[in-house]
């Protein structure tokens, strides 16, 4: 079933406010960011591409034509707002409780945490391995800052998260 009216509106609206924080303001480039920024715009929209998905849905995103190393807001919109409708979709997040047993593998004392500049080296060495300014905000949203650790408890609900609309 497609989204109601109401429903599209605010699809449109996330997207339109997560591009805007990292829109460039300058004469020649305005409603545009820079494509580095896309991966991390896409995930605070709660889509989650593996990294095979996501340099396909930059090159979508960008249009074989375009060389500026930016992209055009119209453009993501268009198919932001495509993933983000579709519940067939293949950017699904993984469940908590999946994500905690992925966390407790990194806890093998069973402390209810894991420190940061631990989860900062599995992040940025393994798997698809996440840019150093990604790992950086990832720590900002995730650590605790009295202690320096990521309580995974609290943290695994909101990675789990799904950011598109339920329309049904």
């Amino acid at each position: 079933m497609p989204p109601s009216f109401e429903q599209l509106e605010t699809i449109k609206r996330r997207i339109k406010d997560s591009f805007g924080l990292f829109e460039i303001e300058t004469k020649e480039k305005r409603g545009m960011v820079d494509e580095r920024e896309i991966p991390t715009i896409i995930r605070s929209l709660g889509i989650n591409p593996a990294q095979d998905q996501l340099r396909d849905l930059i090159t979508e995103i960008r249009g074989e034509e375009n060389t500026t190393g930016c992209v055009e807001f119209d453009r993501f919109e268009k198919v932001m707002v495509r993933i983000l409708t579709d519940e067939a979709n293949n950017y699904k997040r993984d469940s908590e409780e999946k994500i905690l047993r992925a966390f407790r593998a990194f806890d093998p004392e069973n402390k209810g945490y894991i420190e940061a500049d631990t989860l900062k080296n599995i992040l940025m060495t393994h798997g698809d391995a996440f840019r150093p300014e990604e790992v950086t905000e990832l720590l900002s949203v995730a650590c605790d800052e009295a202690s320096g650790n990521i309580y995974y408890e609290d943290y695994a609900e909101l990675l789990a998260s799904d950011g598109r609309m339920d329309v049904a």
